[in-house]
């Protein structure tokens, strides 16, 4: 009987320290203007596509994405819009430092191996002000990188947009359902 008890204390306390380490530490989001590239975790490159963004930065993007990725929206309408990475790529172009700022929040992820995805709502400004809220979802694979290191690059990404007049108080409302 004494080593049934032991063995079930074991277990529950083996059971009790799985369970308090589950949930990783939230990620810290970077300072867009001076973050260097980091493709080392799945939030890391989540991240570093927003700071390619916000910098006007095209290599950037280029060193985020596989070859061969895509980046899709979800319309209202249900429809799929066709690869529009080559028409954002050159949107990101054309921004000066700071114009446009992407920020995401409460990032998702889920992991096995060298493929991952990563759900991270977001809010999004131009020149200032609010133009757009929603959820992006990225699909990465861990691959060589254009440096000739391993990362996690951008496979797939779609978002979907809120109602622009839903996007004050957007993430606020997302957090307390989430």
């Amino acid at each position: 009987m004494i080593q049934f008890l032991k063995a079930a204390a074991c277990a529950l306390a083996l059971t009790l320290t799985a369970c308090a380490h589950t949930a990783p530490a939230p990620l810290t989001p970077p300072d867009y203007a001076t973050a260097p590239l980091n493709l080392s975790t799945p939030e890391a490159t989540a991240y570093s596509m927003m700071i390619a963004m916000y910098r006007g930065d095209v290599e950037m993007v280029d060193q985020v994405f596989a070859p061969n990725g895509v980046l899709r929206r979800l319309r209202a309408s249900g429809e799929i819009e066709a690869d529009g990475l080559p028409k954002w790529r050159a949107w990101v172009d054309t921004l000066e430092v700071g114009q446009a700022h992407e920020t995401l929040f409460n990032l998702k992820v889920e992991q096995f191996g060298r493929l991952a995805t990563v759900w991270a709502p977001f809010v999004i400004d131009y020149n200032g002000e609010t133009v757009g809220c929603g959820v992006n979802q990225f699909t990465m694979a861990k691959m060589e990188t254009a440096r000739g290191d391993e990362g996690w690059r951008i496979v797939s990404g779609i978002d979907v947009q809120a109602d622009k007049g839903d996007c004050a108080g957007f993430k606020e409302r997302y957090l307390s359902r989430h």
